[in-house]
């Protein structure tokens, strides 16, 4: 099957999902193609995104741990040095 022809389902309700839009983007020797995809029930989609954004919020919040644990750990490390 080809890559651009490919098509994926909607992972909460299985429905075929629809192209929304289509960018093309070259970088290099490399033509990039990215399409949009939605759900094409509406109400399914709103809550795809809802779901897209609470973990987009998850991974930030992650991140933003594991910067502060690193930082506490080169200060403890800092401060060892000191003693």
């Amino acid at each position: 099957m080809d890559v651009l022809t490919k098509t994926s389902n909607c992972f909460r309700c299985g429905k075929q999902r629809i192209v929304l839009s289509t960018t093309n983007e070259k970088i290099g020797n490399s033509n990039i193609v990215t399409k949009e995809t939605i759900c094409p029930d509406p109400e399914c989609q709103k809550k795809v995104e809802v779901l897209l954004k609470q973990e987009a919020d998850k991974r930030r919040q992650s991140n933003l741990l594991k910067e502060s644990r690193l930082a506490s750990r080169v200060k403890a490390k800092i401060e060892e040095a000191k003693n």
